[in-house]
């Protein structure tokens, strides 16, 4: 096997790990029970839909990497109903058209030309013909026109989207109500740090108000209250202003009404479909508000008894008792619904903590929903659903091109299935801004980067993480058991396993994870050596196949490509193959070497060759 792959830092390495994969000791930790690998997958098999054209490129990558869904965000922003409230298409500057709705049919039929199931993200903004009315969800009041109208144009846009998806050949649809509802609208305009009388929130309709619900006369808007007075026990409290980040008011006074039309919406439509035969066995599930975790910075588990609004969403939403709005809105879920809790995450929100972070989150919304269990008998099943991800939200470093992305990836999806998420979507498919003389967004996190070529069509190279993802999808069978000596904290090697009994395939992912080094200031790589022990082969003695594919500082990584190709050539995912030998059933493999990275290695059954 060539080890040019490998070369990098000759700085000391560490003492060498010793990996051992067990073929017959399966190892599962997730929603499954027995699906390991089928739920890594579902958490990376979609993204946001790209903002350009389609393109062939883009059909390589959702087949290389195996995508499923695809998120639809912002695509609702001008539907609406006619005047008389029986039609529905959509209003463009003032003008309404029947029949269709833009851009949102142009991004369904995308995701269906794809053969990618539609998550769409829903109810950002307040519909152009209700903004034109000024008047702010909170003040419709139960049995009014206002709220009339929003409950009719609901059901239309469910009606909309499902009926066009299933005809289209989708096997089900996920609809996301709000999104990012713990920092949407965190700073009004014309922010200033000294003059509050400057500020102004923004208007109503398209682009608009995120938290359109909200009636700004019940708050104080030129004010800075410091965050951390914003808990539910003084919520009603008027003195507080208006939109800081994790007010609690924000949950009954703005996502779960409307998370209450959308659910009653989606049961009216589905009840409307039943007898459409067509349709059997096709799915409509609602999730939501797509949190970004912000108030577990705010809300620490050692200063009680501020719950985090997590906490508070699931205790508004499932218990009936729990809101002073829950003769209103509580969503009135059962136990033969499913409901997704949806947030998102990003790597950079643990920084050099590994994923201390994350699990703190996930533990707690996990409790709380056992908790939920408990009082109510009649709960649907909450899934949790990691809406958004990807190894940085800060976009002035590399991260997110370079082989330090993939590397946190490869530790981060094993853990997100430890921690029981069942669904996932990666920020977005490509990088490009849907204009060919327009750079990128290179530091996005993205599936591919779009480079600019001239007159000619612009080229698109993967980046490491969507070339981690073409790893992993060539990962079949089930999840063994891979043991790591001496592992412990003095390593940053971690490895994933399975074991492909029909077609008789070992996969075994390895990755060198060590977060000063991604997200801190250590900037060596000295590597780690370590051997690969596979026990337990149904093989007769002789050699194999062994299939290695490698994303490191030197190969596979966009990031070194772009800064210096004599040193990293192609930016596409490599492979290299070299001969083991099998030898009572064990096969290893003596002398390793990754630095900060990932590599995957295939072990072939015997009568496949080079």
């Amino acid at each position: 096997m060539s080890l040019s792959l490998s070369l990098g830092s000759t700085s000391p390495l560490r003492a060498q790990t010793s990996i051992v994969v067990d073929t017959q000791t399966p190892f599962n930790t997730g929603v499954s029970g027995n699906d390991d690998l089928g739920d890594l997958k579902r958490i990376y098999q979609a993204a946001n839909m790209p903002s350009e054209p389609a393109s062939n490129q883009f059909d390589q990558i959702i087949a290389d990497t195996g995508q499923k869904q695809t998120r639809l965000l912002l695509s609702d922003i001008y539907c609406d109903l006619d005047p008389t409230g029986d039609v529905f298409g959509y209003t463009l500057d003032g003008v309404f058209h029947a029949g269709e709705c833009y851009p949102l049919a142009w991004h369904l039929q995308w995701a269906l030309d794809h053969g990618l199931t539609p998550h769409v993200a829903v109810a950002s903004f307040m519909p152009p013909s209700l903004a034109a009315m000024g008047i702010a969800g909170e003040t419709w009041g139960t049995g009014s026109a206002a709220e009339g109208r929003f409950r009719k144009y609901a059901e239309a846009l469910v009606r909309y989207i499902v009926t066009r998806s299933f005809d289209g050949g989708a096997p089900s649809v996920i609809f996301e109500v709000s999104n990012e509802l713990d920092i949407a609208d965190s700073t009004p305009e014309h922010w200033n740090d000294t003059d509050s009388s400057l500020y102004a929130l923004k208007p109503l309709g398209p682009w608009g108000r995120w938290l359109w619900w909200m009636d700004p006369q019940n708050y104080v808007l030129h004010q800075w209250t410091p965050l951390q007075t914003h808990s539910l026990s003084n919520a009603e409290d008027k003195s507080l202003s208006y939109p800081y980040g994790v007010d609690a008011r924000r949950l009954s006074r703005a996502v779960l009404p409307v998370q209450k039309f959308f659910s009653d919406a989606i049961k009216t439509i589905k009840a409307e479909l039943a007898g459409n035969s067509n349709h059997h066995g096709k799915t409509i599930e609602i999730a939501g508000p797509a949190f970004a975790g912000r108030s577990f910075t705010y809300y620490p588990f050692d200063v009680p008894p501020n719950p985090t609004l997590e906490e508070e969403f699931l205790n508004q939403t499932f218990n009936p008792l729990a809101s002073p709005y829950a003769g209103r809105f509580y969503a009135n879920y059962t136990s033969q619904d499913r409901y997704r809790f949806s947030f998102h995450f990003y790597g950079s929100t643990d920084g050099t903590t590994r994923f201390a972070n994350f699990r703190q989150e996930m533990i707690t919304i996990r409790r709380k929903l056992a908790s939920l269990r408990q009082q109510n008998a009649d709960m649907p099943d909450v899934k949790l659903f990691l809406s958004e991800w990807g190894p940085t939200a800060d976009e002035r470093t590399d991260v997110n091109y370079s082989h330090r992305g993939a590397a946190w990836t490869a530790a981060f999806l094993p853990e997100a299935v430890a921690q029981q998420v069942s669904l996932g979507s990666y920020l977005i498919i490509s990088d490009g801004q849907g204009d060919d003389k327009v750079p990128s967004f290179l530091t996005q996190a993205s599936l591919l980067y779009k480079q600019l070529n001239g007159k000619n069509p612009p080229v698109y190279y993967p980046k490491p993480v969507g070339n981690l993802f073409k790893m992993y999808n060539k990962m079949s069978g089930k999840r063994v058991q891979a043991t790591l000596a001496p592992g412990g904290p003095d390593s940053s090697l971690g490895a994933f396993a399975t074991w492909d009994q029909a077609a008789s395939v070992v996969n075994v992912m390895v990755h060198n994870y060590d977060p000063a080094r991604v997200f801190g200031t250590d900037t060596s790589d000295p590597g780690e050596r370590f051997t690969l022990e596979v026990d337990n082969l149904p093989f007769a003695n002789g050699e194999v196949t062994v299939e290695r594919y490698l994303i490191d500082e030197r190969t596979s990584n966009l990031a070194t490509f772009l800064r210096d190709p004599a040193l990293c050539p192609d930016p596409n995912l490599q492979k290299d193959t070299m001969l083991g030998t099998v030898t009572g059933g064990k096969l290893t493999l003596p002398d390793n070497r990754l630095g900060l990275g990932v590599s995957l290695y295939r072990v072939l059954p015997p009568a496949v060759r080079p």
